[in-house]
């Protein structure tokens, strides 16, 4: 199965792969896309199979974080124009509502800067985070430097985790690939079980 996905890989144009990465980077903040599908995701699998397609990992760090920081950015604009209603939009006031209350009063302090940078690396404040600052006015080039710091490291260390990861698979016996798959099908079968026991038992699944 490994071979036929970098083989695949091997006959997309580069390009293409940026600019899906670029997209989903970008569609995180500015969208919500990281409640629906991990950007994490898409930049470890570029950076692990995309060597074959002549993915260059350095170029890949730069198109994600500009990719992160432009969502970042656009989310803050949003939340700055429309907070009140964004806020009272059903699908995010039953999903996040609790969270964006929570969160909210921190971004107006002296820990706000270290939070947005941070809220890179979950995927629930990677959403919300950026359109709470606008709502709390927080200053713009306060917000752009912490978000754009913040999106540096976070495109660096998933860049570093797919590559280093394919390298290692790459120097690994086939012993080894079947327990890593294994390991992988049953921690997916577990997950899917809990989700769908949040879901019967009336829990948020956004919470899981």
């Amino acid at each position: 199965m490994i071979p036929d996905v970098q083989e695949f890989f091997s006959s997309l144009d580069p390009w293409l792969i940026y600019l899906i990465v670029g997209m989903l980077t970008l569609g995180e903040s500015a969208a919500f896309l990281s409640l629906v599908f991990p950007g994490e995701v898409a930049l470890i699998a570029a950076a692990a199979l995309g060597v074959a397609a002549g993915i260059d990992p350095i170029a890949l760090v730069g198109v994600a974080t500009v990719g992160a920081a432009i969502g970042g950015l656009l989310g803050y604009a949003i939340g700055r124009r429309y907070g009140s209603r964004l806020v009272a939009w059903e699908p995010i006031s039953r999903r996040l509502g609790d969270r964006m209350t929570d969160l909210r009063p921190l971004l107006s302090g002296q820990e706000a800067g270290a939070l947005v940078a941070v809220a890179r690396f979950n995927q629930i404040t990677r959403a919300v985070v950026p359109a709470l600052a606008g709502m709390a006015e927080m200053g713009r080039v306060r917000f752009a430097v912490s978000n754009g710091v913040g999106a540096l490291v976070w495109a660096s260390v998933f860049t570093a985790v797919g590559y280093y990861a394919a390298e290692w698979w790459h120097n690994t016996s086939g012993v080894v690939h079947v327990a890593m798959a294994l390991a992988l099908i049953g921690g997916l079968v577990s997950w899917l079980v809990y989700r769908r026991r949040r879901r019967t038992s009336g829990g948020s699944v956004i919470d899981a």
